[in-house]
Parts: structure tokens; C-alpha cells; sequence
């Protein structure tokens, strides 16, 4: 009798060892990595650091953020693309590390559509276009117009690939030539048009939004589709130019072959997190608008519509990184 049971009880044990993860613990039984592929300190960092803290909440499980920036957000997703499908490590993504980097890399050390298991949009964070406070112009057609009495006369400052091919979709569309100068970081370009050395400029709307509203430059239309909930003054290039579309957004994804019933767990507490009004006015006061997808699969329909898109767009640009 008493073999008969230690059969049953080593048979169980080696039932349990071959259930999916998942089975055999409750998820999350551990802390989980955020990986955020910016330095601390910035728009980013400060949203991962937010939805993380609340998640950890939501979940019961500490959510440690693991800040790997460098190279336009390739390490960060490179590491996560690695990591092990457990849910123990995710990774914050923007629309450059997931519809915009493989049409700017010939080689890419992760493949964005085979390497993630999308779970959620969490935010939109447009850029503007900007201008010193000089500039004769107030809306973006009167900037178009200044650049067409002189073409080539006005400069665009950039410290983004996704800015720099804003500017390559405006000229574009609206027939122009705004010259492109690169920064390093958005805080140097900002700089550079307060001080007049560059009169144009597009930059995050996180960073121009409260200089604007004390008066010290001008912004004079969105990248996105729609005008924001937080800066309804603020119009859209596509109010001018339609079609006109290239927000960047923020998402939540993990390793593919992830457990269904563990992204399901973290798109339902994202959810929960950005349907909490104190995450939201935190996110709108900081220049973020809260986003959320339906569901997984509603976002995985999003990034390849994005995808779509922007590689007509890098490719009508002609830009390239490496």
C-alpha cells in the first residue's frame, strides 16, 4: 500500500514537471523586469516608472525597471527578445522599436514582428513642430510658406529618427525643403531655439509644452491625428496637410511564446492601471496621453497597420541608419 502511494505521488510529480509555466505557480510568484530602453530621468523613464509602480500594485509582485537605453532602443529590445517567455520579463516599446527600426536598419538584432508577443498600447506622446519666438510664423502654413519664398533657408532641429522623418513626411506632403540639423537630445535642441541659433525644431510635446505656455517659443502644430485631451489650443499638421500622421506611441510587450493566460494577466492589469484617474493625471500633467488597446490582438492589428505605414514613409524619406 505503502509503494502503491509513493507511485502515485512520484507520478503526480512528474505530471506537474511537464505542465506549461503557469500551472504549477501562480503568476506572478516573483518580481518582474520592466526593461525601459531610455536613460532614467526623461519622459519615458518617468512613464515605466509610474506603470510600474501601479502594476506592481495590481499584481502583488514587486516590478523593478531596468532602464537599457542606446541605439535608437535595439539593446533594450535586443535583451528582451532573449529573455526567457516567462512574463518575468517585458519590455516597454515605442513605435521606433517595433514599425519604424526595421525599415531604418538593414540588419537588426531582433525581429520586431517574430520575436514579441504584443500586449498593450499604454501611451501617445506626439512631437511638434516648434519655433523660436522670432520666427515670423504661427501655424505650420505660414512656416511652409516662409521656407518656399526661400527655399532651403529654413532649418528643422531633430534629436529623433522619428523626428527626422516627420520632417521627410512634411516636405513631402507639403512640397518643401526644411533642412534637417541634428541634435543630440531634445533638451540641446530646445536650448538651440530659445537661444535663435535654430528657428524651427521637432521635439516631444513633453519637453516644448511648458515653455510654450510661458511664452518662450511657439509650437505650431502636432505630428499626430488628433489634438490632445491636456493642449486642445494646439492644432494638427493634419488639419493643414491630411493624412498627416506620426505620433509616438508607447506599448507593453514580451517574449514571444509567452503563456496566453500570462499576457492576458498583464493586459488585464495594465488595463486597470490606466483606467486609474490618479495615473491619469499624472500622465497628462507630465504631457502623456493614457492609451490602452482593446485587447492583445487589437494591439497586434495596430502595430501592423503601423507598419504599413511608416515603411511607406521611411521609404518615400529615403532614410536610412546604418
Amino acid at each position: 500500500m505503502r509503494a502503491h502511494f509513493g507511485r502515485i505521488v512520484f507520478s503526480l510529480l512528474g505530471l506537474l514537471s511537464l505542465a506549461p509555466p503557469g500551472f504549477a505557480e501562480s503568476y506572478p510568484s516573483r518580481p518582474i523586469t520592466l526593461v525601459v530602453p531610455f536613460a532614467p530621468g526623461g519622459p519615458a523613464d518617468f512613464l515605466g516608472r509610474l506603470i510600474g509602480q501601479k502594476l506592481a500594485e495590481n499584481l502583488g509582485q514587486q516590478v523593478i525597471v531596468d532602464n537599457r537605453p542606446g541605439a535608437n532602443t535595439i539593446i533594450g529590445a535586443q535583451a528582451v527578445a532573449k529573455a526567457r517567455p516567462d512574463g518575468y520579463t517585458v519590455l516597454m516599446a515605442i513605435d521606433g522599436t517595433l514599425v519604424m527600426n526595421p525599415y531604418l536598419y538593414g540588419k537588426l538584432a531582433y525581429d520586431p514582428f517574430k520575436d514579441f508577443e504584443p500586449v498593450s498600447l499604454i501611451a501617445l506622446v506626439p512631437s511638434v513642430m516648434e519655433a523660436n519666438i522670432n520666427v515670423p510664423a504661427n501655424s505650420v502654413k505660414e512656416a511652409v510658406d516662409l521656407e518656399k519664398a526661400k527655399p532651403g533657408s529654413l532649418q528643422i532641429g531633430v534629436s529623433t529618427p522619428t523626428s527626422q522623418v516627420n520632417v521627410g513626411l512634411l516636405n513631402t506632403m507639403a512640397g518643401t525643403n526644411f533642412s534637417v540639423v541634428p541634435y543630440r537630445g531634445g533638451t540641446t535642441l530646445v536650448t538651440g531655439i530659445l537661444a535663435g541659433d535654430i528657428p524651427l525644431g521637432m521635439e516631444s510635446i513633453n519637453v516644448a509644452l511648458p515653455l510654450a505656455r510661458d511664452h518662450k517659443l511657439k509650437i505650431l502644430g502636432l505630428t499626430g491625428a488628433k489634438r490632445l485631451s491636456f493642449a486642445p489650443e494646439i492644432p494638427t499638421i493634419a488639419e493643414t496637410y491630411p493624412g498627416y500622421d506620426l505620433s509616438i506611441w508607447q506599448s507593453i510587450v514580451v517574449p514571444a511564446g509567452t503563456p496566453r493566460d500570462i499576457v492576458d494577466k498583464l493586459f488585464a492589469g495594465l488595463s486597470q492601471v490606466l483606467a486609474m484617474a490618479d495615473v491619469r493625471d499624472k500622465l497628462l500633467a507630465a504631457g502623456i496621453e493614457p492609451a490602452s488597446s482593446r485587447s492583445p490582438e487589437d494591439f497586434a492589428a495596430f502595430i501592423r497597420a503601423q507598419a504599413e505605414t511608416r515603411a511607406k514613409v521611411i521609404q518615400t524619406v529615403g532614410l536610412k541608419l546604418d
